[in-house]
């Protein structure tokens, strides 16, 4: 039976400083590897942004979503030539003290409209996405690295984790899956990809190099995922 797949955590270089890869420049990649969409999920700024601090805020916001918007250009250009269906969804990954939250369902007009949300603490975050019918998923909760040198976890604060991340190792994915059920969360997996190249290495240490979510029917809309997730639908790919 055919299911279908969809990237969750995704970076360009567009709108993330540590992207490598232009927005449009993932559509044929993911389209290879049998996906049927992504959602582009660049680092906010709070985060590693390649956005200027010296911009007003409608311009920083236009070249936050420029990534997005380039991808999901080149997904219609696509789909109008071989009658595909391949979506494009928007996300956000804000940054706090090294732990960093996958927000669904804040779009560019509610950015436009709320530059507060750029000093917005955890919990003023989370009742905003909860105010929009959002979704806020801790990614890679227990990740360490040189540039992260503490956990945090906020479990009043999220709808769900990310329990599978391409980017970390397999004990911070297996200590991200034990919180999850520990209490009950809902669970998503991403690649947390910053380059087409990762995708389209096959295997990377007998693990799938891309990760996501995987449903028995196809998603219709972004509401559609953060309904599926919050009710525990999906399969982490991992």
């Amino acid at each position: 039976m055919k299911t279908f797949k969809y990237e969750t955590h995704l970076h360009t270089s567009e709108a993330s400083a540590c992207g490598s890869s232009h927005g449009a420049e993932y559509i044929s990649v993911y389209k290879k590897l049998g996906y049927d969409g992504i959602f582009v999920t660049d680092h906010f700024f709070g985060g590693n942004t390649a956005v200027s601090f010296e911009l007003d805020w409608h311009t920083r916001i236009e070249q936050y979503c420029a990534g997005y918007e380039n991808a999901l250009a080149e997904a219609n250009r696509q789909n109008a030539l071989d009658g595909g269906s391949f979506k494009v969804f928007f996300g956000i990954e804000q940054t706090f003290s090294g732990d960093d939250y996958l927000i669904y369902g804040l779009d560019k007009n509610w950015l436009f409209d709320h530059p507060e949300i750029e000093t917005m603490n955890h919990a003023q975050l989370f009742d905003a996405v909860n105010r929009e019918n959002g979704l806020m998923i801790q990614a890679h909760p227990f990740r360490l690295r040189g540039y992260i040198n503490a956990i945090h976890i906020h479990p009043r604060e999220i709808h769900g984790v990310e329990v599978y991340n391409g980017g970390n190792t397999p004990d911070q994915n297996e200590l991200a899956l034990a919180y999850a059920k520990t209490y009950g969360f809902p669970m998503t997996s991403g690649s947390d990809i910053h380059n087409i190249a990762f995708a389209q290495e096959e295997k990377i240490e007998g693990k799938m190099a891309v990760g996501g979510m995987e449903f028995e029917t196809p998603l219709f809309s972004l509401e559609d995922y953060i309904e599926r997730i919050k009710h525990k639908e999906g399969k982490v790919i991992c």
